[in-house]
């Protein structure tokens, strides 16, 4: 079967998120979604997928935990972006960049949402400098993980909070 043509644009992201009582039957006490975009921000923040060499770009992360035990939720999130050639010529693998914030940076709603409970939602934006990564085509993973304490004295890892968004495809050109 041929493609449409012209074929939609599809920039699409793989992702999940396990939280405690995801493997339970809906409604889960407790769920989670995350999504990752690159951006240019010398075209006041496209989205895109192509990326040259020498120029700035953004790695934004969103995501967001609801139900009715999103308020009792406590602690630090710590993210990394890896970013790994799928080429197998491409110069760049590994951590991109990595950030923590603190789960009360988002604070529980005093009106819960109607069936979800409540909604606390996320963000963090890494800006990547110019020449960061070499030309090659990657795929960059997103890593959310819950840690217990504070983002200044974090403890243990949460076992069953897992938040992961996948860009299977990201160009890196290089302009000559």
């Amino acid at each position: 079967m041929k493609p449409p043509c012209p074929g939609p644009q599809d920039l699409s992201v793989i992702s999940g998120f396990v939280t405690p009582g995801s493997d339970l039957l809906p409604p889960h006490p407790l769920d989670a979604s995350v999504t990752v975009a690159i951006l240019d921000p010398t075209e006041a923040d496209e989205p895109v997928r192509i990326v040259r060499t020498s120029d700035p770009f953004v790695v934004q992360v969103e995501w967001c935990i609801c139900g009715p035990f999103a308020a009792v939720v406590e602690g630090c999130w710590a993210l990394s972006v890896y970013m790994d050639d799928i080429d197998g010529v491409a110069p760049f693998h590994g951590l991109l960049r990595s950030a923590t914030v603190d789960v009360e940076s988002a604070p529980a709603p005093d009106t819960p949402d109607d069936s979800l409970g409540v909604t606390r939602c996320y963000d963090r934006r890494f800006d990547v400098p110019a020449g960061t990564v070499g030309a090659g085509v990657y795929s960059l993973v997103v890593v959310i993980t819950l840690a217990t304490g504070t983002c200044e004295n974090p403890g243990p890892v949460v076992g069953d909070f897992l938040g992961y968004a996948q860009i299977p495809v990201l160009v890196f050109l290089q302009e000559d």
